[in-house]
């Protein structure tokens, strides 16, 4: 009996790939059968990632990327098309997290800008270049990774808060235009998972308190999540199981 949790023959296409949620769903996506390629701004990372995985047996490709420049994301998406000639799943994954507890006369518009450009238009570009595939797939998938962030709470970031809620709006907007092509579209949302990005805010904190750095870590361990949790909830969701899920999905 076929597993009808396997990803088998499924190209899927995964930014942010090269660390936490992303790396973490590249992997087990790839344990599933599926072919991932993998889009990243750290390219040492996103290398060692995709060549982890092609170790263990699995189909992977690194492609670096910054998903704030159309040029590079259209160049992407014309390399997944030319290597694979396809495309059935897009995770949009690639995230930052810029000026933690700064504020609103304290944050940069720099760090305000790179924070909408990451969150914002690059899921909102790699739509525009990806939908053309994922309908011509005939069962496309797109999850845009958003947060409890700006969904159902604060942030430490104002910019970050921002761009996530913005990011749920963009995916649930995109559910709606892209359903009548064939194309199921989902906005997921993590809870507080134990990610370099995560820590480094906690650390962060913990030091502007004058706290030692083992307290933020102990905090983490006993509450937060971790990322190979939310990748299991991603596989399931790329899956034909999940074909009747809609609307945002939130994890621990």
């Amino acid at each position: 009996m076929d597993n009808p949790l396997s990803l088998t023959g499924r190209v899927v296409l995964i930014t942010g790939g090269a660390q936490g949620i992303g790396q973490a769903a590249a992997e087990l996506i790839a344990e599933r059968g599926a072919a991932v390629v993998i889009a990243d701004y750290n390219a040492e990372k996103g290398e060692a990632v995709a060549a982890g995985i092609r170790t263990k047996g699995g189909q992977a490709d690194f492609f670096h990327t910054d998903v704030r420049e159309d040029s590079q994301v259209k160049a992407l998406l014309e390399f997944v098309r030319e290597k694979h000639g396809r495309l059935d799943s897009m995770v949009c994954a690639a995230g930052v997290l810029r000026g933690p507890w700064e504020s609103p006369e304290s944050l940069s518009l720099d760090d305000w800008h790179m924070t909408i450009e990451i969150n914002i238009t690059g899921p909102f570009l790699c739509a525009k270049y990806a939908t053309p595939m994922l309908e011509a797939s005939g069962r496309g998938v797109i999850i845009v990774v958003a947060s409890g962030a700006g969904v159902i709470g604060p942030s430490s970031s104002l910019a970050y808060g921002a761009s996530k809620g913005g990011a749920n709006g963009l995916g649930m907007t995109l559910a709606s235009h892209l359903a009548p092509r064939g194309i199921r579209v989902n906005t997921l949302c993590p809870g507080n998972i134990i990610t370099d990005m995560k820590m480094s805010v906690d650390l962060a904190r913990a030091r502007k308190e004058g706290q030692p750095d083992e307290v933020a870590h102990d905090h983490a361990k006993q509450n937060y999540g971790l990322p190979p949790g939310v990748a299991k909830v991603i596989a399931f969701m790329l899956s034909d199981e999940a074909d009747y899920l809609r609307g945002n999905v939130f994890t621990r």
